[in-house]
Protein backbone atom coordinates (compact mmCIF):
# COMPACT_ATOMS: atom_id res chain seq x y z
CA UNK A 1 0.00 0.00 0.00
CA UNK A 2 2.81 2.37 0.88
CA UNK A 3 4.51 1.43 -2.36
CA UNK A 4 1.38 2.36 -4.34
CA UNK A 5 1.11 5.72 -2.52
CA UNK A 6 4.76 6.41 -3.22
CA UNK A 7 4.37 5.69 -6.90
CA UNK A 8 1.28 7.92 -7.08
CA UNK A 9 3.15 10.71 -5.37
CA UNK A 10 6.02 10.45 -7.82
CA UNK A 11 3.55 10.56 -10.72
CA UNK A 12 1.78 13.63 -9.32
CA UNK A 13 5.08 15.45 -8.75
CA UNK A 14 6.28 14.54 -12.23
CA UNK A 15 3.00 15.74 -13.71
CA UNK A 16 3.40 19.03 -11.88
CA UNK A 17 6.85 19.61 -13.34
CA UNK A 18 5.59 18.71 -16.79
CA UNK A 19 2.76 21.23 -16.46
CA UNK A 20 5.17 23.90 -15.27
CA UNK A 21 7.43 23.16 -18.22
CA UNK A 22 4.49 23.59 -20.67
CA UNK A 23 3.54 26.96 -19.17
CA UNK A 24 7.16 28.08 -19.37
CA UNK A 25 7.27 27.24 -23.10
CA UNK A 26 3.92 28.93 -23.67
CA UNK A 27 5.16 32.12 -22.03
CA UNK A 28 8.36 32.52 -23.95
CA UNK A 29 7.84 30.94 -27.38
CA UNK A 30 5.34 30.67 -30.24
CA UNK A 31 2.87 27.84 -29.95
CA UNK A 32 0.09 26.69 -32.18
CA UNK A 33 -3.31 26.14 -30.62
CA UNK A 34 -6.42 24.76 -32.26
CA UNK A 35 -9.26 27.19 -31.76
CA UNK A 36 -12.53 26.29 -33.45
CA UNK A 37 -10.61 24.02 -35.83
CA UNK A 38 -8.31 26.90 -36.83
CA UNK A 39 -4.60 26.93 -36.06
CA UNK A 40 -3.71 29.99 -34.01
CA UNK A 41 -0.17 31.06 -33.09
CA UNK A 42 0.08 32.29 -29.54
CA UNK A 43 2.89 34.63 -28.47
CA UNK A 44 3.78 36.20 -25.17
CA UNK A 45 4.18 39.69 -26.63
CA UNK A 46 1.95 42.71 -27.11
CA UNK A 47 0.52 43.37 -30.57
CA UNK A 48 2.73 46.42 -31.02
CA UNK A 49 5.89 44.58 -29.99
CA UNK A 50 5.06 41.60 -32.17
CA UNK A 51 4.41 43.70 -35.29
CA UNK A 52 7.62 45.64 -34.71
CA UNK A 53 9.64 42.42 -34.35
CA UNK A 54 8.39 40.76 -37.56
CA UNK A 55 10.34 41.69 -40.68
CA UNK A 56 7.60 40.17 -42.83
CA UNK A 57 5.17 42.93 -41.82
CA UNK A 58 7.36 46.00 -42.39
CA UNK A 59 5.17 47.47 -45.16
CA UNK A 60 2.06 47.28 -43.03
CA UNK A 61 3.91 48.43 -39.93
CA UNK A 62 5.14 51.54 -41.74
CA UNK A 63 1.60 52.33 -42.94
CA UNK A 64 0.23 52.08 -39.39
CA UNK A 65 3.13 54.07 -38.04
CA UNK A 66 3.14 57.05 -40.43
CA UNK A 67 -0.63 57.47 -40.18
CA UNK A 68 -0.50 57.67 -36.38
CA UNK A 69 -2.40 54.46 -35.77
CA UNK A 70 0.40 52.87 -33.70
CA UNK A 71 0.69 55.96 -31.52
CA UNK A 72 -3.04 55.95 -30.92
CA UNK A 73 -2.94 52.24 -30.04
CA UNK A 74 -0.22 52.90 -27.45
CA UNK A 75 -2.17 55.80 -25.97
CA UNK A 76 -5.37 53.78 -25.69
CA UNK A 77 -3.57 50.74 -24.26
CA UNK A 78 -6.62 48.56 -24.79
CA UNK A 79 -7.34 45.11 -26.17
CA UNK A 80 -7.65 45.17 -29.95
CA UNK A 81 -7.85 43.23 -33.18
CA UNK A 82 -5.42 44.21 -35.93
CA UNK A 83 -5.47 43.13 -39.57
CA UNK A 84 -2.19 42.94 -41.49
CA UNK A 85 -0.72 41.78 -44.79
CA UNK A 86 2.74 40.36 -45.23
CA UNK A 87 5.14 42.29 -47.44
CA UNK A 88 4.54 40.11 -50.48
CA UNK A 89 0.76 40.52 -50.40
CA UNK A 90 1.03 44.22 -49.54
CA UNK A 91 3.13 44.87 -52.64
CA UNK A 92 1.07 42.72 -55.01
CA UNK A 93 -2.37 44.04 -54.08
CA UNK A 94 -3.81 47.37 -55.21
CA UNK A 95 -4.66 49.87 -52.50
CA UNK A 96 -8.46 50.23 -52.30
CA UNK A 97 -8.12 53.97 -51.56
CA UNK A 98 -5.45 56.65 -51.83
CA UNK A 99 -6.39 57.94 -48.37
CA UNK A 100 -3.69 56.20 -46.33
CA UNK A 101 -5.04 57.20 -42.92
CA UNK A 102 -8.52 55.96 -43.79
CA UNK A 103 -6.98 52.72 -45.04
CA UNK A 104 -4.81 52.23 -41.94
CA UNK A 105 -7.74 52.85 -39.61
CA UNK A 106 -9.72 50.21 -41.47
CA UNK A 107 -7.27 47.62 -40.15
CA UNK A 108 -7.85 47.96 -36.42
CA UNK A 109 -10.81 47.46 -34.11
CA UNK A 110 -11.31 48.26 -30.43
CA UNK A 111 -12.29 44.71 -29.63
CA UNK A 112 -10.19 41.60 -29.12
CA UNK A 113 -12.07 38.82 -30.82
CA UNK A 114 -10.87 35.26 -31.26
CA UNK A 115 -11.72 33.04 -34.22
CA UNK A 116 -14.03 30.97 -32.00
CA UNK A 117 -16.12 34.05 -31.24
CA UNK A 118 -16.53 35.05 -34.88
CA UNK A 119 -19.81 34.11 -36.55
CA UNK A 120 -20.87 34.15 -40.17
CA UNK A 121 -22.65 37.41 -40.99
CA UNK A 122 -21.21 39.25 -37.99
CA UNK A 123 -20.13 42.91 -38.38
CA UNK A 124 -17.03 44.35 -36.77
CA UNK A 125 -16.61 48.12 -36.28
CA UNK A 126 -13.17 49.40 -37.25
CA UNK A 127 -11.47 52.70 -36.48
CA UNK A 128 -12.49 54.55 -39.64
CA UNK A 129 -16.11 54.22 -38.57
CA UNK A 130 -16.98 51.47 -41.04
CA UNK A 131 -18.23 47.95 -40.40
CA UNK A 132 -16.36 44.92 -41.68
CA UNK A 133 -18.51 41.92 -42.62
CA UNK A 134 -17.39 38.55 -41.28
CA UNK A 135 -17.77 35.34 -43.28
CA UNK A 136 -17.02 32.00 -41.67
CA UNK A 137 -17.38 28.58 -43.27
CA UNK A 138 -16.00 25.13 -42.53
CA UNK A 139 -13.96 23.68 -45.38
CA UNK A 140 -13.60 20.04 -46.40
CA UNK A 141 -10.53 19.67 -44.18
CA UNK A 142 -12.72 20.59 -41.21
CA UNK A 143 -10.79 23.84 -40.71
CA UNK A 144 -12.62 27.15 -40.49
CA UNK A 145 -12.12 29.61 -43.33
CA UNK A 146 -12.62 33.19 -42.23
CA UNK A 147 -13.07 36.26 -44.39
CA UNK A 148 -13.41 39.94 -43.64
CA UNK A 149 -15.12 41.84 -46.48
CA UNK A 150 -13.07 41.06 -49.58
CA UNK A 151 -10.12 39.49 -47.72
CA UNK A 152 -9.34 35.95 -46.57
CA UNK A 153 -7.54 35.09 -43.34
CA UNK A 154 -4.20 33.34 -43.85
CA UNK A 155 -2.92 33.27 -40.27
CA UNK A 156 -4.04 34.22 -36.75
CA UNK A 157 -1.71 35.36 -33.96
CA UNK A 158 -2.92 35.68 -30.39
CA UNK A 159 -0.94 38.31 -28.49
CA UNK A 160 -1.12 39.36 -24.86
CA UNK A 161 -3.52 42.18 -25.70
CA UNK A 162 -5.53 40.92 -28.63
CA UNK A 163 -5.47 39.17 -31.98
CA UNK A 164 -3.67 39.75 -35.27
CA UNK A 165 -5.30 38.42 -38.42
CA UNK A 166 -3.02 38.14 -41.41
CA UNK A 167 -5.03 38.68 -44.61
CA UNK A 168 -4.37 37.99 -48.26
CA UNK A 169 -5.62 41.44 -49.32
CA UNK A 170 -6.21 44.91 -47.93
CA UNK A 171 -9.55 45.44 -46.25
CA UNK A 172 -11.79 47.49 -48.50
CA UNK A 173 -14.14 49.52 -46.31
CA UNK A 174 -15.70 51.93 -48.80
CA UNK A 175 -16.27 55.52 -47.83
CA UNK A 176 -19.71 57.03 -48.10
CA UNK A 177 -20.44 59.63 -50.73
CA UNK A 178 -20.08 62.44 -48.21
CA UNK A 179 -16.87 61.01 -46.75
CA UNK A 180 -15.46 60.70 -50.24
CA UNK A 181 -16.15 64.36 -50.99
CA UNK A 182 -14.96 65.72 -47.64
CA UNK A 183 -11.69 63.79 -47.84
CA UNK A 184 -10.81 64.84 -51.40
CA UNK A 185 -7.37 66.36 -51.74
CA UNK A 186 -6.73 69.96 -52.78
CA UNK A 187 -6.46 68.69 -56.35
CA UNK A 188 -10.27 68.57 -56.19
CA UNK A 189 -10.79 71.59 -53.92
CA UNK A 190 -13.06 73.52 -56.31
CA UNK A 191 -15.63 70.72 -56.35
CA UNK A 192 -15.10 69.71 -52.72
CA UNK A 193 -15.45 73.24 -51.35
CA UNK A 194 -18.49 74.08 -53.48
CA UNK A 195 -20.32 71.14 -51.87
CA UNK A 196 -19.07 71.73 -48.33
CA UNK A 197 -19.99 75.42 -48.52
CA UNK A 198 -23.64 74.38 -48.30
CA UNK A 199 -23.17 72.57 -44.97
CA UNK A 200 -24.94 73.99 -41.94
CA UNK A 201 -24.05 73.45 -38.28
CA UNK A 202 -27.21 72.87 -36.24
CA UNK A 203 -27.54 72.66 -32.46
CA UNK A 204 -28.94 69.27 -31.43
CA UNK A 205 -30.83 70.00 -28.24
CA UNK A 206 -31.95 66.42 -27.69
CA UNK A 207 -28.38 65.12 -27.82
CA UNK A 208 -26.99 67.91 -25.64
CA UNK A 209 -26.85 67.59 -21.83
CA UNK A 210 -27.77 70.37 -19.42
CA UNK A 211 -24.71 71.14 -17.30
CA UNK A 212 -25.93 74.18 -15.42
CA UNK A 213 -27.92 77.38 -15.34
CA UNK A 214 -26.60 80.83 -16.27
CA UNK A 215 -27.26 84.15 -14.55
CA UNK A 216 -30.52 84.69 -16.43
CA UNK A 217 -31.86 81.31 -15.40
CA UNK A 218 -31.41 79.76 -18.83
CA UNK A 219 -30.06 76.24 -19.16
CA UNK A 220 -26.45 75.82 -20.17
CA UNK A 221 -25.79 72.84 -22.40
CA UNK A 222 -22.80 70.66 -23.10
CA UNK A 223 -23.56 71.44 -26.71
CA UNK A 224 -23.73 68.88 -29.48
CA UNK A 225 -23.91 70.16 -33.04
CA UNK A 226 -24.75 68.19 -36.15
CA UNK A 227 -23.79 68.96 -39.73
CA UNK A 228 -26.63 69.05 -42.24
CA UNK A 229 -26.88 70.06 -45.87
CA UNK A 230 -30.39 71.39 -46.61
CA UNK A 231 -29.26 72.46 -50.10
CA UNK A 232 -29.22 68.78 -51.10
CA UNK A 233 -32.08 67.81 -48.79
CA UNK A 234 -34.39 70.12 -50.73
CA UNK A 235 -33.83 67.80 -53.68
CA UNK A 236 -34.78 64.75 -51.62
CA UNK A 237 -31.13 63.75 -51.39
CA UNK A 238 -29.51 63.23 -47.99
CA UNK A 239 -25.86 63.64 -48.87
CA UNK A 240 -24.81 62.17 -45.51
CA UNK A 241 -27.07 59.14 -45.44
CA UNK A 242 -25.61 55.64 -45.68
CA UNK A 243 -28.93 54.45 -47.11
CA UNK A 244 -28.60 56.49 -50.31
CA UNK A 245 -27.98 54.56 -53.51
CA UNK A 246 -26.06 57.18 -55.43
CA UNK A 247 -23.67 57.99 -58.23
CA UNK A 248 -21.04 60.66 -57.72
CA UNK A 249 -18.90 62.19 -60.47
CA UNK A 250 -15.67 63.85 -59.36
CA UNK A 251 -14.06 66.61 -61.46
CA UNK A 252 -10.59 67.85 -60.59
CA UNK A 253 -9.63 71.52 -60.52
CA UNK A 254 -7.84 71.08 -63.86
CA UNK A 255 -10.94 69.54 -65.45
CA UNK A 256 -13.21 72.32 -64.14
CA UNK A 257 -10.84 75.12 -65.14
CA UNK A 258 -10.49 73.73 -68.66
CA UNK A 259 -14.28 73.56 -68.97
CA UNK A 260 -14.64 77.14 -67.73
CA UNK A 261 -11.96 78.31 -70.15
CA UNK A 262 -13.76 76.67 -73.09
CA UNK A 263 -17.07 78.20 -71.99
CA UNK A 264 -15.58 81.70 -71.78
CA UNK A 265 -13.98 81.20 -75.19
CA UNK A 266 -17.41 80.44 -76.65
CA UNK A 267 -18.93 83.48 -74.96
CA UNK A 268 -16.10 85.70 -76.18
CA UNK A 269 -16.45 84.56 -79.79
CA UNK A 270 -20.19 85.20 -79.61
CA UNK A 271 -19.91 88.57 -77.88
CA UNK A 272 -22.08 87.26 -75.03
CA UNK A 273 -21.75 87.36 -71.26
CA UNK A 274 -22.62 84.85 -68.54
CA UNK A 275 -22.41 84.95 -64.77
CA UNK A 276 -19.33 82.98 -63.73
CA UNK A 277 -21.16 81.61 -60.68
CA UNK A 278 -23.80 79.97 -62.89
CA UNK A 279 -21.10 78.15 -64.86
CA UNK A 280 -19.30 77.03 -61.70
CA UNK A 281 -22.56 75.94 -60.09
CA UNK A 282 -23.27 73.65 -63.03
CA UNK A 283 -19.92 71.90 -62.53
CA UNK A 284 -21.15 70.90 -59.07
CA UNK A 285 -24.86 70.34 -59.65
CA UNK A 286 -24.31 68.01 -62.62
CA UNK A 287 -22.29 65.52 -60.54
CA UNK A 288 -24.94 63.88 -58.32
CA UNK A 289 -27.41 61.16 -59.26
CA UNK A 290 -29.89 59.40 -56.98
CA UNK A 291 -29.34 55.95 -58.47
CA UNK A 292 -26.31 53.74 -59.00
CA UNK A 293 -25.19 54.05 -62.62
CA UNK A 294 -23.06 51.33 -64.14
CA UNK A 295 -20.65 51.47 -67.07
CA UNK A 296 -23.44 50.01 -69.21
CA UNK A 297 -25.82 52.79 -68.16
CA UNK A 298 -23.34 55.41 -69.35
CA UNK A 299 -22.53 53.49 -72.53
CA UNK A 300 -26.14 52.86 -73.55
CA UNK A 301 -27.95 56.01 -72.35
CA UNK A 302 -27.46 59.33 -74.14
CA UNK A 303 -28.69 61.61 -71.37
CA UNK A 304 -28.89 61.17 -67.60
CA UNK A 305 -30.17 63.91 -65.33
CA UNK A 306 -28.67 64.86 -61.99
CA UNK A 307 -30.66 65.42 -58.80
CA UNK A 308 -30.63 69.12 -59.70
CA UNK A 309 -32.09 68.41 -63.13
CA UNK A 310 -28.80 69.06 -64.92
CA UNK A 311 -28.35 67.21 -68.20
CA UNK A 312 -25.31 64.95 -68.55
CA UNK A 313 -24.78 63.89 -72.16
CA UNK A 314 -22.75 60.70 -72.09
CA UNK A 315 -21.62 61.03 -75.71
CA UNK A 316 -19.93 64.36 -74.97
CA UNK A 317 -18.68 64.18 -71.39
CA UNK A 318 -15.83 61.82 -70.49
CA UNK A 319 -15.38 59.84 -67.28
CA UNK A 320 -13.12 56.98 -66.24
CA UNK A 321 -15.62 54.14 -66.37
CA UNK A 322 -12.99 51.42 -66.03
CA UNK A 323 -11.87 52.48 -62.57
CA UNK A 324 -14.97 53.11 -60.46
CA UNK A 325 -14.69 53.87 -56.77
CA UNK A 326 -17.05 51.72 -54.73
CA UNK A 327 -18.84 53.70 -52.02
CA UNK A 328 -20.74 52.35 -49.05
CA UNK A 329 -23.85 54.02 -50.48
CA UNK A 330 -23.17 54.00 -54.19
CA UNK A 331 -20.41 54.45 -56.72
CA UNK A 332 -18.10 57.24 -57.89
CA UNK A 333 -16.27 57.94 -61.14
CA UNK A 334 -13.57 60.48 -61.90
CA UNK A 335 -14.33 62.96 -64.69
CA UNK A 336 -11.53 63.13 -67.26
CA UNK A 337 -12.95 65.82 -69.58
CA UNK A 338 -15.84 68.19 -69.04
CA UNK A 339 -17.88 70.45 -71.32
CA UNK A 340 -20.26 73.03 -69.95
CA UNK A 341 -23.18 72.64 -72.39
CA UNK A 342 -24.12 75.44 -74.75
CA UNK A 343 -27.61 75.40 -73.21
CA UNK A 344 -25.96 76.36 -69.91
CA UNK A 345 -23.51 78.84 -71.40
CA UNK A 346 -26.52 80.47 -73.12
CA UNK A 347 -29.88 80.52 -71.35
CA UNK A 348 -31.54 82.33 -74.23
CA UNK A 349 -30.78 85.08 -76.74
CA UNK A 350 -33.71 87.47 -76.89
CA UNK A 351 -33.83 90.97 -78.34
CA UNK A 352 -36.26 93.56 -79.61
CA UNK A 353 -37.22 95.32 -82.82
CA UNK A 354 -37.74 98.61 -80.93
CA UNK A 355 -34.07 99.50 -81.43
CA UNK A 356 -34.95 100.40 -85.01
CA UNK A 357 -35.59 103.99 -83.99
CA UNK A 358 -32.01 104.41 -82.70
CA UNK A 359 -30.25 103.11 -85.79
CA UNK A 360 -28.57 105.26 -88.41
CA UNK A 361 -29.80 104.99 -91.95
CA UNK A 362 -26.84 102.78 -92.84
CA UNK A 363 -27.56 100.52 -89.87
CA UNK A 364 -31.23 100.30 -90.80
CA UNK A 365 -30.20 99.22 -94.28
CA UNK A 366 -27.88 96.59 -92.77
CA UNK A 367 -30.18 95.08 -90.14
CA UNK A 368 -33.65 95.82 -91.57
CA UNK A 369 -33.59 95.12 -95.31
CA UNK A 370 -37.14 95.68 -96.48
CA UNK A 371 -39.14 95.15 -99.64
CA UNK A 372 -42.47 97.00 -99.97
CA UNK A 373 -42.31 98.25 -96.35
CA UNK A 374 -42.30 101.84 -95.17
CA UNK A 375 -41.67 102.70 -91.53
CA UNK A 376 -44.74 104.03 -89.77
CA UNK A 377 -44.04 104.43 -86.05
CA UNK A 378 -42.88 102.80 -82.80
CA UNK A 379 -45.49 102.71 -80.06
CA UNK A 380 -45.39 101.74 -76.39
CA UNK A 381 -48.25 99.29 -76.06
CA UNK A 382 -47.55 98.22 -72.45
CA UNK A 383 -45.92 100.57 -69.95
CA UNK A 384 -43.12 99.49 -67.66
CA UNK A 385 -44.08 96.71 -65.27
CA UNK A 386 -42.71 93.60 -63.54
CA UNK A 387 -44.33 90.25 -62.92
CA UNK A 388 -42.26 89.93 -59.76
CA UNK A 389 -41.72 93.46 -58.45
CA UNK A 390 -38.55 94.05 -56.48
CA UNK A 391 -36.95 90.89 -57.88
CA UNK A 392 -37.20 91.26 -61.66
CA UNK A 393 -36.86 94.58 -63.53
CA UNK A 394 -39.63 96.58 -65.11
CA UNK A 395 -39.96 96.14 -68.87
CA UNK A 396 -42.02 97.85 -71.56
CA UNK A 397 -43.56 96.55 -74.77
CA UNK A 398 -42.72 98.82 -77.74
CA UNK A 399 -43.78 97.71 -81.18
CA UNK A 400 -42.41 98.70 -84.61
CA UNK A 401 -45.13 99.36 -87.22
CA UNK A 402 -44.64 99.32 -90.98
CA UNK A 403 -47.07 100.11 -93.78
CA UNK A 404 -47.00 98.54 -97.23
CA UNK A 405 -45.26 100.88 -99.67
CA UNK A 406 -47.52 99.57 -102.43
CA UNK A 407 -50.76 98.48 -100.75
CA UNK A 408 -52.00 96.80 -103.87
CA UNK A 409 -49.30 94.11 -103.82
CA UNK A 410 -50.48 92.70 -100.46
CA UNK A 411 -47.05 91.26 -99.75
CA UNK A 412 -43.79 92.32 -98.12
CA UNK A 413 -40.39 91.04 -97.08
CA UNK A 414 -38.25 91.94 -94.08
CA UNK A 415 -34.75 90.52 -94.22
CA UNK A 416 -33.66 90.97 -90.60
CA UNK A 417 -30.23 90.41 -89.01
CA UNK A 418 -30.25 89.97 -85.26
CA UNK A 419 -28.25 92.61 -83.39
CA UNK A 420 -27.73 93.99 -79.90
CA UNK A 421 -27.81 97.68 -79.25
CA UNK A 422 -25.48 99.45 -76.80
CA UNK A 423 -27.54 102.39 -75.56
CA UNK A 424 -24.55 104.01 -73.84
CA UNK A 425 -22.24 104.04 -76.83
CA UNK A 426 -25.01 104.11 -79.44
CA UNK A 427 -23.56 101.11 -81.27
CA UNK A 428 -25.29 98.15 -82.95
CA UNK A 429 -23.43 94.83 -83.19
CA UNK A 430 -24.65 91.62 -84.86
CA UNK A 431 -25.19 88.61 -82.63
CA UNK A 432 -23.00 85.58 -83.25
CA UNK A 433 -24.65 82.32 -82.23
CA UNK A 434 -22.71 79.07 -81.65
CA UNK A 435 -23.66 75.86 -83.45
CA UNK A 436 -26.48 73.85 -81.96
CA UNK A 437 -30.21 73.32 -81.85
CA UNK A 438 -32.56 76.15 -80.83
CA UNK A 439 -36.24 77.00 -80.58
CA UNK A 440 -36.93 80.08 -82.69
CA UNK A 441 -39.64 82.12 -80.99
CA UNK A 442 -41.18 85.37 -82.27
CA UNK A 443 -43.48 88.13 -81.12
CA UNK A 444 -45.74 90.26 -83.32
CA UNK A 445 -49.07 91.74 -82.35
CA UNK A 446 -52.23 89.81 -81.71
CA UNK A 447 -54.75 89.85 -84.60
CA UNK A 448 -52.20 91.17 -87.11
CA UNK A 449 -54.47 89.65 -89.74
CA UNK A 450 -52.17 87.88 -92.22
CA UNK A 451 -49.84 84.90 -92.63
CA UNK A 452 -46.09 85.33 -92.19
CA UNK A 453 -43.68 82.88 -93.80
CA UNK A 454 -40.45 82.60 -91.81
CA UNK A 455 -36.98 81.56 -93.00
CA UNK A 456 -33.87 81.20 -90.87
CA UNK A 457 -30.42 81.68 -92.41
CA UNK A 458 -31.79 81.10 -95.88
CA UNK A 459 -33.99 78.09 -95.10
CA UNK A 460 -37.78 78.18 -94.85
CA UNK A 461 -38.81 76.86 -91.42
CA UNK A 462 -42.54 77.54 -91.10
CA UNK A 463 -45.48 79.87 -91.38
CA UNK A 464 -47.17 81.80 -88.60
CA UNK A 465 -50.78 81.90 -89.76
CA UNK A 466 -53.34 84.62 -89.27
CA UNK A 467 -55.36 82.25 -87.09
CA UNK A 468 -52.33 81.63 -84.86
CA UNK A 469 -51.91 85.37 -84.54
CA UNK A 470 -55.38 85.64 -83.02
CA UNK A 471 -53.99 83.84 -79.98
CA UNK A 472 -51.70 85.24 -77.29
CA UNK A 473 -48.64 83.05 -78.03
CA UNK A 474 -47.31 85.56 -80.55
CA UNK A 475 -48.69 88.67 -78.81
CA UNK A 476 -45.59 90.74 -78.00
CA UNK A 477 -43.71 88.64 -75.42
CA UNK A 478 -46.72 88.07 -73.20
CA UNK A 479 -47.30 84.46 -74.24
CA UNK A 480 -45.72 81.42 -75.83
CA UNK A 481 -43.08 79.47 -73.97
CA UNK A 482 -40.44 80.17 -71.36
CA UNK A 483 -39.59 82.93 -68.90
CA UNK A 484 -36.37 84.75 -67.97
CA UNK A 485 -33.86 82.65 -66.05
CA UNK A 486 -34.75 82.28 -62.39
CA UNK A 487 -38.28 83.58 -62.77
CA UNK A 488 -40.54 81.47 -60.54
CA UNK A 489 -44.18 81.96 -61.41
CA UNK A 490 -45.20 80.31 -58.13
CA UNK A 491 -43.41 83.08 -56.23
CA UNK A 492 -44.09 86.01 -58.55
CA UNK A 493 -46.66 88.44 -57.14
CA UNK A 494 -48.19 90.52 -59.94
CA UNK A 495 -51.68 89.47 -61.01
CA UNK A 496 -50.45 89.22 -64.62
CA UNK A 497 -47.26 87.41 -63.66
CA UNK A 498 -47.78 84.73 -66.33
CA UNK A 499 -47.40 87.39 -69.04
CA UNK A 500 -43.97 88.58 -67.99
CA UNK A 501 -41.04 88.53 -70.45
CA UNK A 502 -41.89 85.27 -72.23
CA UNK A 503 -39.93 83.73 -75.10
CA UNK A 504 -42.87 84.22 -77.44
CA UNK A 505 -44.51 81.78 -79.81
CA UNK A 506 -42.33 78.97 -81.13
CA UNK A 507 -42.12 78.89 -84.91
CA UNK A 508 -39.75 75.95 -85.31
CA UNK A 509 -36.68 74.15 -84.07
CA UNK A 510 -33.67 75.37 -86.02
CA UNK A 511 -30.18 73.93 -86.27
CA UNK A 512 -26.95 75.84 -86.73
CA UNK A 513 -24.28 73.62 -88.20
CA UNK A 514 -20.53 73.91 -88.47
CA UNK A 515 -18.07 74.67 -85.70
CA UNK A 516 -18.08 78.47 -85.54
CA UNK A 517 -20.68 81.02 -84.40
CA UNK A 518 -22.84 82.54 -87.14
CA UNK A 519 -25.03 85.61 -87.59
CA UNK A 520 -28.80 85.36 -87.15
CA UNK A 521 -30.81 86.04 -90.29
CA UNK A 522 -34.61 85.86 -90.09
CA UNK A 523 -36.62 86.58 -93.23
CA UNK A 524 -40.30 87.49 -92.81
CA UNK A 525 -42.55 87.26 -95.87
CA UNK A 526 -46.04 88.65 -95.33
CA UNK A 527 -48.97 87.36 -97.40
CA UNK A 528 -52.20 89.32 -98.01
CA UNK A 529 -51.07 92.04 -95.64
CA UNK A 530 -52.14 95.65 -95.26
CA UNK A 531 -49.77 96.56 -92.43
CA UNK A 532 -47.38 94.69 -90.15
CA UNK A 533 -45.70 95.04 -86.76
CA UNK A 534 -42.75 93.37 -85.04
CA UNK A 535 -41.91 93.05 -81.38
CA UNK A 536 -39.03 90.62 -80.69
CA UNK A 537 -37.14 87.49 -81.64
CA UNK A 538 -35.69 84.79 -79.37
CA UNK A 539 -33.41 81.76 -79.72
CA UNK A 540 -33.78 79.31 -76.84
CA UNK A 541 -31.24 76.43 -76.75
CA UNK A 542 -32.80 72.97 -76.64
CA UNK A 543 -31.40 69.98 -74.77
CA UNK A 544 -29.59 69.06 -78.01
CA UNK A 545 -27.72 72.36 -77.98
CA UNK A 546 -24.95 70.73 -76.01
Amino acid sequence: MKTIKYILSILLITGTFVACDNNWESHYSNQEQLIDNLNVIQVDMSTLDYLKSQSDYTTMYQLLDKTGVLTKMAEKNLLSTVFVLNNEDASSNKLPTDDEKFLAMAHISDISISPSNLTDGQRLLVWNGKYVNVSKVTADNNLSEIGFNNSRVKKVIKTTDGYIYQLNNYLNTPKSLYEMISSLSDQYSMFRDSVMAHNELTFDKNASKIIGVNETGSSVYDSVFVVTNPYFAERGFDIMSESQNSTLLIPSNDVINKALKKAHSTLSRCGLERDENILKEWTMQAMFFNNKLSKTDFDETEDVNSIFGKQWRTTVQKIDLDNPVILSNGIAYYVTDLKIPNNVIIYRVKDFMKWYEYLSEDEKAEYFKTDNLTFNNITTKVTAWSGWPGVFPNIINRVVYFNLTDPTSKGYTLDFTGFKYDETNKVATPYMIPPGEYDLCLGFEQKMGHDVEVSFNGEYIGTVTASQLTKTDFHYDRGGQGYPEGYDISKATDKKKSNYDRDGGRVAVIKIGGTEPVKVNIKFHGINATKCCFHHWCLKPTKNCY
